[in-house]
């Protein structure tokens, strides 16, 4: 009876041992960590988000954030701040934004939108889209390019992307229209001139890439009119065009090219009428993985890549618009060679701080760095893997 006693006390000790085991295994804490700059007191900008893309198909995208109010930054924070939802944030981050107390977080890999509270980072709702891969919020709407797979295509066509909008205080008001080949980038502008008697219009040009159909990749800018949700034509620039920029009459597209014959440059495209009729203007030799437009400046990441994905060279400058050149550095003191991989730059909107996610490898932990406006770098953090974009969060 002793015996039978003792080996029942031991089964239910070995039983509770797991089930913490279990619970511990399920229920993921955050980390943090005092980064070395002094707290400020009272800013207008209180913290940034970073979004972690993580191995694409491992369901490993991840939130962290950088509270500037402590100098401490948390990461992963998705799984402690919504504990009644499944550990896992999603598959493959590509972007996000903040707007009106909101957090909107692309996961792409995972097909949905998630929407969060951005003051405590609990979900407020989810959207379904297909292969979602850009956000832009304005006038209460979210505009979200969306590769969407299609089912029936004929040999040899582009596979056709959706511009996604979504009415931010009412996330059933969705609409959809038709795009060219993997839509991605987008850029609003108010185009039109009242001293030409042209009307105004509400724009917003999206660039198709064509990224995953080589060797046929896509060559066009969608131009779709907001005030009516129509596409209304495309603009022609060089081959797999990304990111976008506009100053004046002046329209700024970079381009990948296609690995080949074509490389990866700056397009400059004018619009002469001032009736929205941009034509290529000049093609600068300016390779750039990813850029940020500040007034007139473009934030470069200069470089290229191969057909892998590789980062082949990377450079941090300054271009002026209105010089058309470039006129600074904004990584300045030789900590250049510290970035193995760039993913994206952001400015702060106050101080004018520099933000640069580096995902390194792109299969553990990446950095982030902070420099100053005058190109010093100011700190560094782990983060997760791969991060690939900055949010900032208002008071």
């Amino acid at each position: 009876m002793r015996v039978t006693i003792s080996f029942f006390l031991a089964f239910l000790a070995v039983g509770v041992l797991l089930s913490s085991c279990r619970r511990d295994e399920v229920f993921v804490y955050s980390q943090q960590e005092l980064v070395d700059t002094p707290p400020e007191e009272d800013p207008e900008i209180v913290g940034l988000y970073v979004l972690n893309s993580g191995v694409k198909g491992n369901n490993e995208a991840t939130l962290d954030y950088f509270d500037c109010l402590t100098s401490t930054y948390h990461r992963n924070i998705y799984a402690e701040r919504n504990p009644d939802a499944l550990p896992s944030l999603g598959d493959n981050g590509t972007d996000l934004a903040v707007a009106d107390g909101k957090l909107y977080v692309i996961l792409s890999g995972s097909h949905r939108l998630e929407i969060f509270n951005v003051e405590n980072t609990q979900r407020f709702a989810t959207v379904s889209i297909n292969n979602p891969r850009r956000i832009l919020l304005r006038d209460n709407y979210a505009y979200i390019t969306s590769y969407l797979k299609q089912k029936e295509q004929k040999y040899g066509e582009l596979p056709l992307g959706e511009l996604v909008r979504i009415k931010t205080d009412d996330l059933t008001d969705i609409r959809k229209i038709t795009l060219g080949c993997q839509p991605d980038e987008m850029l609003y502008f108010v185009a039109g001139n009242e001293s030409t008697g042209s009307e105004k219009e509400t724009l917003l040009l999206v660039s198709n890439t064509g990224e995953y159909n080589s060797p046929h990749f896509d060559n066009r800018l969608s131009v779709v009119n907001l005030d009516n949700f129509v596409q209304t034509s495309y603009i022609r620039t060089g081959t797999s065009p990304h990111c976008l920029a506009i100053s004046g009459r002046y329209l700024y597209v970079e381009t990948s090219g296609n690995y080949k014959e074509e490389p990866p440059q700056l397009c400059i495209l004018r619009d002469k009428s001032n009736l929205n009729t941009f034509t290529r203007d000049t093609v600068r030799d300016l390779p750039s993985l990813s850029f940020v437009q500040v007034d007139d400046t473009l934030f470069m990441i200069k470089g290229r890549k191969n057909q892998f994905g590789d980062v082949l060279e990377r450079d941090f400058v300054k271009y002026s618009m209105k010089a058309d050149d470039i006129v600074d550095r904004f990584v300045a003191d030789g900590t250049e060679t510290q970035i193995e991989t760039p993913t994206s730059v952001a400015v702060h909107p106050v101080t004018h701080e520099i933000f640069i996610t580096d995902a390194r490898r792109g299969t553990s932990s990446g950095l982030l760095y902070c420099y100053t406006p005058d190109g010093r770098q100011k700190w560094k953090v782990k983060t997760g893997i791969a991060p690939c974009k900055v949010a900032f969060v208002k008071k």
